[in-house]
This record gives C-alpha cells, structure tokens and sequence, in this order.
C-alpha cells in the first residue's frame, strides 16, 4: 500500500513539475503582434519634383528670361511673357506665326516679345518666344531666346531689321533685313529636335541698291543639317551691269547651334567655325 502512494506521489510531481514548464514557455514566448486597421485612412506620399522631358521637349524656358511662376497650359499667350515684357505689336497685330512644330498634329506658336523698358536712346530689348499647343486650347512654353531677334535699331538707316517670323515645313524662320545703299538680308531656319531647339539653315544675302537687286547680288545658303551650300557671287561689284557665278560644294557637318546659344548681331562664324 506504501509503494502504491509513492508512485502516486510521484505522478503528482512530474504532472506539477510539467504544467509549470508548459506556463513558464508560454509566458517566454512573444505575443503576437495585434494589427490595427484604421478605416478610409490614406496617408499621402511625399513627392519629389524631377524633371521630366516629353515628346514636346522640355518644358523649361531658357533661363535667359525669368518667366512668370505659372506658365504650364496657359490659355492666353499673354500668360507666357515674362513680367517685364509685352508681344511686339506692328502695325495694329503681334509679331507672332503658328503651325505644327513638333509634328503631333497640333498648332504650336512662335512670337516676338520685347521688354517694356529700355535705355534712354535705345531700342527695347527683344526675344522669340516658343511655345507647344496640348489640344485643349491652352499653351506649354518651350524656350524664350532672348538673342535670336534684332532690336528695331539694329537695322540701320533702312530702320526696324525684324521682317518676319514664320513656320514652314515644321521649322521656325526669323528674316531680318536692313542697311542704306548697302542692303543686307538674313533668313535663319530653327527646328526642334533630340529635345531642343537648334539652327538648321541659314541664308544671307547682300547687294548695291545701284546697280543690283536682292536677287542679282551676294547670296550664300548653307544646310546645316548636311554641310551643303549655294553661293551666288557678284563678279565685279563696280561694274554698271554685274554678272554672277554659282558655286556649289559641301563643308562637311558641324556641330549644330542651339537657338539659346545663337545671336543675331554675331556673323555666320558662330556657326561656321568647325
């Protein structure tokens, strides 16, 4: 009977001994996490501002200008000039041409803008303003070269040397036009391309009101994008009815020149040099 108690009392102790182990565990172990979820709780993500270059090209103007803060889809070409400046106004219209410039079948716009003030006996200053269209009406500007157009007294006694802006076959074309007996002409073809703006053609001219015309004087027209060019050359300036000689050749590609770096008083050596 002894032995019978013993063993139960034994028993008891190993039961004791394992249900204390099996608390003593639990107790060791960690809770399990407890997942709250707050509802219609959305938390905004921090946004970084990068610059991003679409199939428009960039949307930064040239820093040339400061332009005013809201400029992306303005929906009065008014809203893309500069303070300080205003669109130049001739002859009871702006300056200004429009057609497809980045072949996205929407009309896109080039203007001439012109600073408000100026110096005292000096023309205001002027630059050409590029914009994209975006379909809805409203404007996305491209750059602002403020050194691509001639002010209205760079154009000798002949007076204001701006005789245009256009768009033809995809590209922008400032003519300018100016001197006294000796006449001088320039035509400037711009285009965008690999996200940016750049000279593609060019064609100058010059003559003797006396005894030659625009169309019988000195005439070069170079491409730019292939090296060729034309040139008309006056065989003798002093004679009473001069003769011409074409010539014809390739002065192989150069680096193009971007229109933020073109200037217009500067000559054809900008972007002749090698």
């Amino acid at each position: 009977m002894n032995t019978l108690r013993g063993a139960s009392a034994v028993k008891v102790l190993y039961v004791t001994v394992a249900v204390s182990l099996m608390i003593g565990l639990s107790g060791c172990r960690p809770a399990e996490p407890t997942l709250v979820v707050e509802e219609n709780k959305v938390e905004k993500a921090t946004v970084t501002p990068v610059a991003v270059k679409t199939s428009k090209g960039s949307v930064a103007p040239s820093p040339a200008v400061s332009p005013k803060p809201i400029l992306s889809g303005a929906k009065e070409l008014g809203d893309l000039v500069p303070a300080g400046w205003q669109p130049l106004v001739r002859n009871d219209r702006p300056e200004k041409a429009e057609g497809d410039l980045n072949k996205d079948g929407i009309p896109d716009v080039a203007m001439v803008i012109e600073q408000k003030g100026s110096k005292q006996g000096e023309a205001p200053q002027r630059a050409l303003l590029i914009a994209f269209g975006n379909g809805e009406g409203t404007y996305t500007p491209s750059i602002i070269a403020k050194q691509a157009i001639l002010r209205a007294d760079e154009g000798g006694i002949w007076g204001d040397p701006l005789t245009e802006i256009g768009i033809d076959r995809g590209s922008v074309v400032v003519s300018f036009y100016g001197g006294s007996n000796e006449r001088w002409y320039a035509n400037y073809r711009f285009r965008f391309q690999n996200d940016d703006w750049y000279l593609i053609g060019a064609t100058l001219g010059s003559f003797f009101t006396g005894t030659m015309t625009e169309e019988t004087g000195n005439e070069e027209d170079y491409n730019l994008l292939t090296g060729d060019y034309v040139k008309r050359i006056v065989d003798d300036p002093n004679a009473d009815k001069p003769t011409t000689h074409t010539v014809k050749g390739n002065m192989g590609k150069r680096e193009l020149l971007k229109l933020g770096d073109f200037v217009a008083t500067e000559s054809k050596y900008q972007f002749l040099s090698p």
